[in-house]
């Protein structure tokens, strides 16, 4: 019975303490949340380039400026400011396929390797016979793995 006593003032004791925590913490956060809020006001960091050891250079866009920041372990000095350029939407053409391309290029004797298949002679030896990339060679493989198994 005493043990169970114990057991429930702990309980009790680690509830109050985490409760204390829990209201200090909505508090304290409530008064500086006000402070931090911004009016639509956007920080994007475009591009950052290491110079050094402990310097960069930073390029950012704050609202409709960018700046050019040299960024050293002590200070942050504006090395240079202007408008954030316009982004014009390339109006390229549509990119031709691979097909098109390689039938450009001088390869429109190939054909697919489906109708090679088909058109091919049963009597006339085919030209990958014996070949790794020849299908008869995966066939004659897999066939050997079975007859091993059984």
């Amino acid at each position: 019975m005493d043990s169970l006593i114990l057991g429930l003032r702990v309980l009790v004791a680690l509830g109050a303490v985490l409760g204390l925590i829990w209201v200090l913490q909505r508090r304290l956060l409530k008064g500086k949340a006000k402070g931090r809020r911004r009016a639509n006001t956007t920080l994007t960091v475009v591009s950052r380039q290491s110079v050094g050891q402990k310097a960069s250079v930073v390029v950012v866009d704050a609202g409709d400026k960018r700046f050019l920041l040299g960024v050293t372990e002590h200070a942050i000095n504006v090395l240079h400011s202007s408008d954030v350029p316009v982004e014009v939407p390339e109006t390229a053409p549509a990119p031709e396929s691979f097909a098109d391309i390689f039938r450009d290029a001088g390869g429109s004797g190939l054909t697919r390797r489906s109708e090679i298949h088909r058109r091919s002679e049963p009597d006339k030896p085919q030209p990958m016979h014996g070949s790794i990339l020849a299908g008869s060679t995966w066939r004659q493989a897999a066939e050997a793995i079975r007859g091993r198994r059984n």
